[in-house]
């Protein structure tokens, strides 16, 4: 056999095994199948479901149309029409038009209790898709690596705390979720938001002295690849008693923020209101939308009756 042909027959094999995982992708996890976010179908069997127009008549978008997407084993190409529009004088948005948009975003199959999500990293936000078929028989992938952060060594998003060590402080009912902001007792700067009954939706860390964050900063970007963005102190608006730093990292929906303020205001209250301390956040948008799917029948929670 020449060296041409043996190069012939081992393209032709990766021509079928890239061919048969994006089958076996179609066949599990599509065909037969619909993709929601929220109350909406974005995916039914291989084609994105979309809005038809826009009626000029009733300024709204109207109607239903299906556009095939691609699908390779990292990413999702699909179409949508999508109203355009403006802010009138009064500040409220109108329609005037539509557009089509075609938009490719990586993806990731994430299992949850047994149940398939579709995560679709869009270029602001992830966005979790929940599966008409229950019970989908998917493996989970890991194209774009979700690296997990700790806090106290101990505390990171997604996983479940003793509700014994923590303090609730407030309690934000949402539509369909519910979050409890809670402080460690052992530990007051350790801030803890918790959806469900004891699952972590986010964590803050207060009062970082100044020189442990060079530490941080070298650990965060060595993490995440990544350098931060780093903001020097500036005023939020012109009338702003304080100016806000900090140090920001954003991939692959984590995102770490340091932050701490000045206090630039009358200088009789500088010694009691000025700061040389830190507050740490720390979000991981991809398990906070997960969380939320996770929890929407979650009922309505109160500090003062229950």
């Amino acid at each position: 056999m020449t060296m041409r042909n043996t190069y012939y027959l081992l393209f032709l094999v990766l021509v079928m095994v890239s061919c048969t995982t994006k089958k076996s992708i179609e066949e599990r996890a599509f065909i037969e199948n619909e993709w929601h976010i929220g109350d909406d179908v974005i995916f039914r069997d291989t084609y994105s479901v979309s809005y038809q127009e826009f009626d000029t008549v009733q300024k709204i978008m109207i109607g239903d149309t299906l556009f095939p997407i691609s699908i390779t084993d990292s990413t999702i190409t699909y179409t949508l029409i999508k109203g355009v529009g403006k802010y009138n004088k009064n500040r409220q948005y109108e329609l005037i038009g539509d557009t089509t948009i075609t938009t490719t975003v990586g993806y990731d199959f994430k299992v949850k209790n047994n149940e398939a999500y579709l995560v679709l990293y869009a270029e602001n936000y992830p966005k979790v898709c929940t599966s008409q078929k229950k019970n989908l028989n998917i493996k989970e992938t890991n194209n774009y690596e979700q690296i997990k952060f700790r806090i106290a060594s101990k505390y990171s998003i997604g996983e479940t705390i003793d509700r014994e060590l923590v303090k609730t402080r407030g309690i934000y009912n949402y539509d369909t979720y519910t979050i409890e902001d809670c402080e460690l007792i052992t530990n007051r700067d350790i801030k803890i938001k918790i959806i469900g009954y004891n699952y972590i939706y986010a964590i803050e860390q207060h009062n970082i002295p100044d020189y442990r964050i060079k530490d941080i900063v070298k650990v965060v970007s060595s993490k995440l690849d990544q350098e931060a963005l780093y903001v020097p102190a500036r005023q939020l608006s012109e009338t702003s008693d304080y100016a806000y730093e900090f140090y920001s990292w954003n991939k692959n929906g984590v995102r770490i923020k340091l932050e701490r303020s000045h206090y630039i205001g009358d200088y009789a209250y500088m010694n009691l209101l000025d700061s040389d301390t830190w507050n740490l956040y720390y979000d991981d948008d991809v398990q906070k939308s997960l969380l939320i799917e996770q929890h929407r029948s979650s009922k309505p929670h109160s500090t003062i009756i229950n």
